[in-house]
């Protein structure tokens, strides 16, 4: 009897060895990751210093989770377009039921230095659904203002299906905008973490896409679509690196790729977009004739600067 009292006493010792040394096993592993993670981070630090580039932009070091999220070009009713039966200055073609066009009839100025809040409160009352849209620049090559849509408050970015332009004369008056939109589908994709925004910046340094003395002014979050087709399109949540607070690269956040970022040729491409279904309205269409006119000179612009 007193010999199986002290086998069990000795079972639960062992036991309870066992279960010490695999904690100790467990945190040493735990602290060996960690030490690795500081390594591999404080080498890329050394790396951005050996290139003099410098991250100025606040990262949030928080763990991030979203999801792809599906959109399909948006199709206007009358009912929104009575929007601009209080509108003045305006006149407005529907194309397809998806492409707004409207000309102010008496250009609208920009006050010199205007800012992206100053071009906002410009815009605010004289575009429909407006709140859904945030400046997104404004490409001087062509004289065009961008605004993207924005959803879950992020923008979409050079999507055709899903942005407002406006076009500028040579005096930086506002002539006439073209205007589409994008609505959510009702099918839900589950959330995945994504990178945090120093593993995209770690893609394009690796990808070379940093240049010597480059400083990140900011990181931001947005959606982008790698097929930029008609119908229904995936977006993927995106990491938007702005390089010396002009230049801006883009991180798939979920897959860590890069995007292309070629305004030109985004706006290039919308602009004859436009072209060919201004096409289908009326011969003697006053906003044809004027618009066409107009965007071929933008067209050309571009051609003349190559």
């Amino acid at each position: 009897m007193q010999w199986k009292q002290i086998k069990t006493l000795f079972i639960l010792c062992f036991l309870i060895l066992d279960v010490y040394l695999a904690v100790l096993i467990i945190n040493k592993q735990d602290e060996t990751e960690v030490a690795s993670m500081d390594t591999a981070e404080k080498s890329f630090e050394q790396q951005l210093d050996s290139e003099d580039i410098a991250i100025n932009a606040d990262l949030p070091d928080k763990s991030f989770e979203e999801s792809n999220v599906e959109l399909k070009q948006k199709s206007f009713t009358e009912h929104e377009l009575a929007f601009f039966d209080d509108i003045d200055n305006q006149q407005t073609k529907l194309i397809d039921n998806k492409l707004i066009l409207s000309r102010f009839d008496e250009p609208v100025s920009i006050p010199d230095g205007a800012g992206s809040d100053k071009l906002t409160k410009l815009m605010k009352d004289r575009v429909p659904f407006f709140d859904d849209y945030t400046f997104g620049g404004w490409n001087e090559d062509m004289n065009v203002l961008m605004f993207f849509q924005t959803k879950n408050d992020v923008p979409i970015y050079y999507n055709q299906n899903g942005i407002l332009l406006v076009y500028l004369d040579d005096d930086n008056d506002m002539l006439f905008y073209t205007q589409t939109m994008l609505v959510k589908q009702n099918s839900p994709t589950k959330d995945e973490p994504l990178i945090k925004p120093i593993g995209a910046i770690k893609k394009l340094f690796n990808s070379n896409r940093l240049e010597y003395g480059d400083k990140i002014s900011d990181v931001s979050m947005g959606f982008y679509t790698r097929f930029p087709l008609e119908g229904e399109q995936v977006f993927s949540p995106t990491w938007t690196v702005t390089i010396n607070n002009q230049n801006k690269l883009y991180v798939n956040a979920i897959e860590n790729k890069i995007y292309p970022s070629d305004e030109v040729t985004f706006l290039t491409g919308a602009v004859t977009s436009t072209l060919e279904k201004l096409q289908t309205l009326e011969k003697d269409n006053e906003l044809k004739a004027y618009m066409t006119a107009h965007l071929k000179n933008k067209l050309a612009m571009i051609q003349d600067s190559e």
